[in-house]
């Protein structure tokens, strides 16, 4: 009898204690601010799932990208926006977001002076010479040269 007394008085204190552990305030941290160098350009970070700015100097990455696939692109766009096959599509903008492979977010002006918004994914560890048509997505909406929304 005595031991479940003391087992019993032993649970209550500890049940206790852990009580009022995790109702106590936590001990403020100390906050360092970190101040940016003057005139110091911020570098768009890749984050994985965040897409980056959109960059009106497409690089030679993702120009050649763009260009590999752009009979698909302009297919893709004359069946949705009824724009002219022969019209040559270059991309006005681009940002790129990483995910499984990195997905290359193109604005392609349009001879109406609206951007179409192209995707395209790539696995650079898939180095197959057959392009595939679903990796290349055009949106169904067009957007005006100053939308804020894109």
């Amino acid at each position: 009898m005595q031991t479940k007394t003391i087992f019993l008085l032993i649970t209550t204190i500890v049940m206790v204690l852990i009580e009022t552990n995790q109702s106590a305030p936590a001990a403020p941290k100390d906050k360092v601010a970190v101040v940016p160098e003057q005139g110091a350009a911020k570098k768009p970070v890749k984050v994985g799932g965040g897409r980056t700015e959109w960059k009106t100097k497409i690089d030679g990455k993702s120009k050649k990208l763009f260009d590999k696939h752009e009979k698909i692109v302009s297919k893709k766009i004359h069946d949705l926006h009824k724009i002219q096959l022969k019209t040559k599509l270059k991309p006005a903008k681009v940002a790129s977001q990483i995910v499984s492979g990195v997905l290359y977010h193109y604005l392609v002006e349009l001879p109406t002076k609206q951007y179409a918004y192209v995707t395209i994914h790539s696995q650079a560890w898939k180095k197959s010479k057959v392009l595939n048509e679903q990796h290349v997505t055009v949106r169904p909406k067009l957007y005006d040269l100053n939308d804020k929304n894109i």
